[in-house]
């Protein structure tokens, strides 16, 4: 089956810190809000296919569990969540392929401007590996609430995001688990300079990545398996460099990809240009 990305959540402790650095990036975001949980907010950088990146702090103490480990950790990709037409339809496909479910669960945030944003949403695994999974997203309200194209990305070389990487300690164990679960086919392997091996699934908005050293490694050993990286898609990689501050373009198992110039972010987000 394909998968739609939704949105990537970039966990990170302090709101207005890392949207200032997507601001100087040319990636502004726009404030979304305050969850229904009333302890973390968000902000938004949409792109013209309505997938986005969500900015996710806490703007005060308060248990809650939108990634609050990854949050305090300035962690950035905390989990990936894939777009549904129907909530139950996809709980029941995965209780059937043996695969915990929780949810579907009710979520809500307010805008600013005061309108009420709903969905449902569910998250699949174990607790201890539901981060590998993504989790699923099926509106109440209409899509338009909840994201729109940002006027700093609109129409420019950026499509949206194209590529979720995926930091895992075993990577046969979870090729075979996705192979399983989604039908996917046998992932394009190489090695990458900065990640270690990565296997990227031909056609789906996927890739895995492990290393024995280095900061995935590092990442492993603080987070179960979880996203470690955004890949946004471009059609004209030399034009993406052109509009945004991004380095030189490393080879990847599908193309090319180049990551912007942020000491913050670091390998986190990127372009791609698939070949």
């Amino acid at each position: 089956m394909d998968l739609t990305i939704d949105h990537v959540p970039f966990a990170f402790a302090d709101l207005e810190a890392i949207s200032d650095e997507f601001d100087r990036l040319g990636l502004t975001p726009e404030y979304g809000g305050v969850h229904g949980n009333d302890v973390t907010h968000m902000a938004v950088v949409g792109f013209d296919d309505r997938s986005y990146i969500e900015l996710i702090a806490e703007r005060r103490t308060g248990d809650h569990d939108f990634w609050p480990e990854h949050i305090r950790a300035n962690a950035g990709p905390a989990a990936w969540c894939v777009r549904v037409p129907d909530i139950v339809e996809e709980c029941t496909r995965l209780l059937e392929c043996a695969t915990p479910v929780r949810g579907p669960l009710y979520g809500s945030r307010e805008r600013d401007d005061g309108t009420l944003v709903e969905w449902d949403r569910a998250e699949f695994g174990t607790h201890e590996r539901r981060l590998l999974f993504p989790f699923a997203i099926a509106d109440r309200t209409p899509l338009s609430y909840r994201v729109e194209p940002s006027p700093s990305v609109a129409g420019g070389p950026l499509t949206g995001i194209e590529q979720v990487v995926v930091a895992v300690a075993d990577l046969e164990t979870a090729i075979e688990t996705f192979r399983d679960r989604y039908r996917f086919p046998k992932p394009v392997r190489a090695t990458v300079s900065g990640f270690g091996t990565v296997a990227s699934v031909p056609g789906q908005p996927l890739a895995f990545a492990t290393a024995d050293d280095g900061w995935i490694a590092d990442r492993l050993e603080r987070f179960p398996d979880c996203p470690c990286s955004c890949l946004l898609g471009t059609d004209d990689l030399g034009a993406a460099r052109e509009a945004y501050p991004l380095g030189e373009p490393l080879e990847w198992p599908e193309g090319r990809v180049a990551f912007f110039d942020s000491e913050t972010l670091g390998f986190r987000l990127g372009v791609i240009e698939r070949s």
